[in-house]
C-alpha cells in the first residue's frame, strides 16, 4: 500500500478531473483520448518514497500528453518539416559576429581595396576613397577568414599594388594578376563613388557582362539590408578588373564621398562594419546557392 497524504491525493484527483474535462472537446490529433487515460492509470509503476508511482504517471500524462500539446508548454514547433536548419551568416543591423556556416571554408577570395598610394581616388567632404576602401576591405577580410575562407588582399596598407611609378594600366593589371596567380574563386573590388551633383547618394554593385550577375545581386541586396542606404541597384560594367579576371567578380561602390551625409557615414567605423557585413553575407549566400 502507498502512504498517500489525503491533501495530496485530493490535489491529484482535481488535476485528473481537469484533464478529463479538457480531453472531451479535443480532436485526436491534439490530445489523448479516454483510452490513453485508462492506459496511464493501469500502467505498472514503481513505488517511490514520496508517494510517486501512479501519481507521477498521472502528472507526466497530464503535462506531456494533454497540456503540453494544447499550450505548447515546452516550446515545440508543430510545423517543423524535420529538415536541418541552414546555417547562414547573421545579418543584424550592427554587423554582428560571424558564424562559420561552412559554405566559405576553403574558398579563395581576393579582396581588392581600390586605389591607394599615389592614387587616393575620389576625395570629398573630408574623406578619401582609398581610406574608405581599405578600412572596409580589412573588415571584410577578417569576416571571411573567420568563416574559413582563404583571403588574399591586393593591398593591406595605403600603397600602390604595382609601383609608385606604374601607369594606371599596370596598377590595375597587378590586381588582376594577384587573382589569377592564386586561382581565386571570387574577386571583390571595393570602391567609393563620386558625382558632380552632391545630392546623389547610394550604394551600387557592378559586374561584368555575361557573368557574376547573381553574385552582384546577392551582395547588393545584403548591403542595402545592412546599411539602409539608397539602393542604386546592379549594373554591368567594363572596368578593367572586371573584364580581365576569369573568376566571378564584382566591383562594389559603397557610397558617394561627394554627398556630405554619405561621406560622414563612410568615415564611421560602425557603418564601415555594416558594409563589410553586407558584402560578406552576400558572398556567403552566393556560394550557398551555387
Amino acid at each position: 500500500m502507498y502512504k498517500i497524504n489525503r491533501h495530496k491525493l485530493l490535489t491529484w484527483v482535481l488535476l485528473l478531473t481537469v484533464a478529463l474535462t479538457i480531453i472531451a472537446p479535443l480532436s485526436v490529433t491534439q490530445a489523448a483520448g479516454v483510452g490513453d487515460v485508462l492506459g496511464a492509470l493501469t500502467a505498472p509503476t514503481a513505488p517511490t518514497s514520496d508517494g510517486g508511482g501512479i501519481l507521477n504517471t498521472l502528472f507526466s500524462f497530464l503535462f506531456d500528453r494533454i497540456l503540453g500539446p494544447i499550450l505548447n508548454i515546452f516550446g515545440g514547433d508543430s510545423k517543423s518539416t524535420g529538415a536541418p536548419p541552414v546555417a547562414l551568416p547573421p545579418t543584424p543591423s550592427g554587423g554582428g559576429p560571424v558564424l562559420d556556416s561552412g559554405v566559405l571554408r576553403g574558398k579563395v577570395i581576393v579582396v581588392d581595396p581600390g586605389h591607394g598610394g599615389t592614387n587616393p581616388g575620389a576625395v570629398g567632404n573630408g574623406t578619401r576613397e582609398s581610406d574608405n576602401n581599405l578600412a572596409v576591405g580589412l573588415k571584410l577580410r577578417d569576416k571571411l577568414r573567420q568563416a574559413g575562407a582563404k583571403v588574399v588582399m591586393t593591398r593591406e596598407t595605403d600603397r600602390n599594388v604595382a609601383t609608385p611609378s606604374s601607369t594606371l594600366g599596370q596598377e590595375l593589371q597587378a590586381r588582376v594578376d594577384i587573382a589569377e596567380r592564386n586561382n581565386a574563386d571570387l574577386f571583390v573590388s571595393v570602391h567609393s563613388n563620386s558625382n558632380p551633383e552632391p545630392s546623389i547618394a547610394g550604394a551600387m554593385t557592378f559586374y561584368p557582362s555575361g557573368k557574376s550577375s547573381k553574385l552582384a545581386l546577392e551582395v547588393q541586396s545584403a548591403i542595402i539590408r545592412e546599411t539602409a542606404a539608397v539602393d542604386k541597384g546592379t549594373e554591368t560594367a567594363t572596368f578593367y578588373v572586371l573584364r580581365n579576371t576569369s573568376m566571378p567578380s564584382i566591383l562594389v561602390e559603397m557610397g558617394f564621398v561627394t554627398n556630405a551625409a554619405e561621406a560622414s557615414k563612410l568615415r564611421d567605423d560602425g557603418y564601415r562594419n555594416r558594409i563589410a557585413q553586407g558584402i560578406f553575407t552576400g558572398i556567403a549566400r552566393y556560394f550557398q546557392a551555387n
